[in-house]
């Protein structure tokens, strides 16, 4: 289990610590794919929220599970994607990139999870 938090990594730590997970434990998932998806979680945490958050990814029954937590118990909602680089893409994104996602809602916010599931083949 990986497990990080914004006070003490920054995005780029997040990809790229769990691309060096994703190497070792399980790399027929696609590290390019996670790492988008990754990026998309932890933005939205830092626009639409307090801008903390925190990120863990196990490994489990030939699952890859990638959560990150922020402090909004607001769900994500898919929005329109604006052309002109203001947003709205994200949600659209992580639903073609991720095999499952869920949303958890808490008194304490909420954790979107993705899944992807480890194969012998590349997905």
């Amino acid at each position: 289990m990986l497990t990080l938090r914004s006070d003490e990594a920054s995005l780029a730590d997040a990809r790229d610590l769990v691309g060096a997970f994703l190497a070792e434990h399980c790399p027929a998932v696609d590290a390019s794919a996670v790492k988008t998806v990754i990026s998309e979680l932890i933005t939205n945490a830092i626009r639409h929220t307090s801008g903390s958050w925190s990120l863990t990814a196990t490994l489990a029954d030939g699952v890859f599970v990638v959560g990150v937590h922020d402090s909004s118990s607001s769900p994500p909602v898919p929005r329109p994607g604006v052309p002109d680089g203001s947003g709205g893409w994200g949600m659209h994104i992580i639903s073609r990139l991720a095999r499952r996602m869920e949303v958890t809602l808490t008194a304490q916010g909420k954790t979107v999870t993705v899944q992807w599931p480890v194969t012998g083949d590349r997905i």
